[in-house]
Formats: C-alpha cells, sequence, structure tokens
C-alpha cells in the first residue's frame, strides 16, 4: 500500500503504451466499419450539384430546391417589358380606341347658369350632352375678366373677380362647352371711330337693327379678336364658335355705302381664320362657325366667307335650315365630310337626325 499526503490507497500500477494503442486501433476500426456501412446504405441518398455533395436523408425534406431544367419553360422576353405576357394579342384593330363625338346635341345656357354650375342639371334634363354660352355678345360685352388693351366692356354676371376661376373649373367637368363669339358685330369696339367698319362718306356704318361693327381688316381689331380667343382656350373651352365672322351680309343691313378697302373681303377673311385656327391649335379647341346656306353656296359672298376657307377652316359648322337640305348645300360646295361638320339649329331634338343639333333661344 502507498499512502498519500491525505490518505491511502492501493496502487494499480501504470497504463502501458500499448494499452493506448490497443484502444485507438479499435476506435479506428468502429469508424471504418461505420463508414463502410454508410456507404453501402445511404448512397441512394447522395446527389452531386453544382454546388457540392448533397445528401437528402429518408427523414428529411427530400424535395430538392433546385428547379429541374427539364421541365422549365424558356421566355424569350424583350428588355424593359415587365407585362411577362408574350401571347398573341391579336388584331390591334380590336383594341379600344376613343370614339370622336360624331353627333350632340346642344342647348343654350346663361353665363350664371354656368358659374353657380347648374347649367349641368339643365343639359340633363333637356336630354342633351353639350352647352353653349355667349361669352361675347352683340355688346360687344365679355363674360371674363380680359387681359386685352382693347376689353372695355363686361357683362353683369362677369363682374365677380374670380368668374375665371370659376369657368375654369367648370370647363373641367363633363359637360361639353361651347364658347359663342359675336367677332365683328361689336358696340363697345365698333363705336370707337378708330376701330368701325366706315361709311364710304366716313361715318360709322350702322346695321338694320343699329348696331356698329368693327373693321375686319383692321389688324389690331384681329388681334384684339384672336387674343380673346387664346384666352377661352386657356381656361379650357372645348370649342369656340364664330358668329358675325367677317363683313356684314344682305341679312344685315344696306351694304352699298360700306368702304371696304383695297383688299378683297376674302383675303382678309382668309388671313384672319389663318391667324385664329394657329392660335387655337396648342389648346386643341375646335374652331366653328355660325354660317347661312347663301354664305356656302356662293349667293352671298359679301361677308367674305367662301365656301373654300370655311371648308378649310370650320372644324364645326352652325347653320339653320331643313337637314337634308342643308347637307346637300354642303356637299355641293366641296366641304368634307358635311354630316360629321354640321350642326343644325332645331327647334326641338329630333332622335332621327343623323347630324348635331343645337336648340338655342
Amino acid at each position: 500500500m502507498r499512502r498519500s499526503q491525505f490518505d491511502y490507497h492501493s496502487y494499480r500500477g501504470r497504463k502501458t503504451a500499448s494499452f493506448w494503442l490497443k484502444w485507438i486501433a479499435l476506435v479506428l476500426a468502429i469508424l471504418v466499419v461505420l463508414a463502410v456501412a454508410f456507404l453501402l446504405w445511404g448512397q441512394q441518398y447522395i446527389s452531386y450539384t453544382d454546388n457540392g455533395l448533397r445528401v437528402n436523408f429518408p427523414f428529411s425534406d427530400h424535395e430538392s430546391k433546385d428547379p429541374d431544367v427539364g421541365n422549365l419553360d424558356v421566355i424569350d422576353q424583350e428588355p424593359g417589358d415587365g407585362s411577362g405576357d408574350t401571347s398573341d394579342q391579336g388584331d390591334t384593330s380590336q383594341e379600344q380606341q376613343p370614339q370622336e363625338k360624331t353627333s350632340s346635341k346642344a342647348i343654350n345656357a346663361s353665363l350664371s347658369a354656368i358659374l353657380d354650375g347648374s347649367a349641368a342639371q339643365l343639359v340633363q334634363e333637356q336630354g342633351a350632352d353639350s352647352v353653349v354660352v355667349d361669352m361675347k355678345n352683340d355688346q360687344g360685352q365679355l363674360g371674363w375678366k380680359s387681359q386685352q388693351s382693347l376689353a372695355s366692356a363686361v357683362q353683369s354676371e362677369a363682374q365677380d373677380d374670380q368668374v375665371n376661376e370659376k369657368l375654369k373649373s367648370w370647363n373641367e367637368g363633363d359637360v361639353y362647352t361651347v364658347a359663342r363669339m359675336s367677332c365683328f358685330r361689336d358696340e363697345a369696339v365698333g363705336g370707337q371711330m378708330a376701330y368701325t367698319l366706315q361709311t364710304t362718306s366716313g361715318y360709322r356704318w350702322k346695321d338694320g337693327d343699329g348696331m356698329h361693327w368693327s373693321d375686319p381688316s383692321n389688324q389690331k381689331v384681329q388681334d384684339y379678336l384672336i387674343g380673346l380667343m387664346t384666352e377661352l382656350a386657356q381656361m379650357g373651352f372645348d370649342e369656340i364658335v364664330l358668329d358675325h365672322c367677317g363683313y356684314p351680309t344682305q341679312a344685315d343691313g344696306l351694304l352699298s355705302n360700306i368702304e371696304y378697302g383695297s383688299q378683297q373681303v376674302s383675303q382678309v377673311m382668309n388671313d384672319f381664320l389663318a391667324k385664329a385656327a394657329k392660335a387655337l391649335e396648342p389648346y386643341g379647341t375646335t374652331l366653328s362657325l355660325e354660317v347661312s346656306q347663301e354664305q356656302i353656296s356662293g349667293q352671298d359672298g359679301n361677308s367674305g366667307l367662301t365656301a373654300q376657307n370655311i371648308n378649310q377652316y370650320g372644324q364645326r359648322l352652325w347653320i339653320s335650315g331643313e337637314e337634308q337640305a342643308v347637307l346637300s348645300t354642303l356637299t355641293g360646295a366641296g366641304v368634307e365630310n358635311p354630316q360629321q361638320k354640321l350642326v343644325l339649329y332645331v327647334q326641338q331634338f329630333s332622335s332621327n337626325s343623323t347630324v348635331s343639333q343645337a336648340r338655342l333661344s
């Protein structure tokens, strides 16, 4: 017995190196056996992938997360096309396209009804889809605050300082709105000697109703009117129809004493309408003319409007008369697409009409 410092215990002797070598050899033999068994038994669960060796044990989720390239559909798609739909889209003519307004029904609305919004109810009640509002009447009074230097007369309903903003707000709505302008029949500007249509004796000419007209050949007058049209377009009006656009006609009174000047009346109107069309083009505003059958047919050429300039610049033509007779006159004058251009003045809307109609008081 060998005693330690604190106690005694039996002495069993030191373990030799051969003892440890035997144990190491035994452990290695067991590991080799296990490795061989694993290779034989687990071979079906071992796969080689691009990412290295993969072992799928039967008790784990054995579905491979790598796609089976043999079952993939290859999609050949243009860069930047995020739709992912490369199927045949079919006939493009079947795609929905915006339709042009082929016919309409217009009623007259007062400026006050436009400003307070009640014109929308009038449109619905009367079975219409458009309104016409007098934005420059025969007196030369405007329905808005204009920045033009010759603007001097304003309609009573347009005294509101917010009138322009209210008109813009209305025009942002769904109702198609036409601004009527009396061009050269204008008591406010035509009554001024510097801009009036004169007689051969140098006096201010008056029509049968005692109204003065501004001179169509006066460049300041033309610039004034085109400036007004531009302001209306900027406020969002869909269409501008020009009434009394030209020199007075036979229906307006005695014409023999008018001083026309050296320039041909048709050339005066050609130049004016060309400038008006160019001014409205950026806004997409329709330029229309209120004309008579006599002007179109050439029986009354005193105004300067001819079948040629009417056809060229009048996107829509507002005319009184019987429908078939008016269409026949337009066709005979060579007006293109007469059914699409015509707006016929009527007493009552007709469901059988093939053209646009306007019922105005």
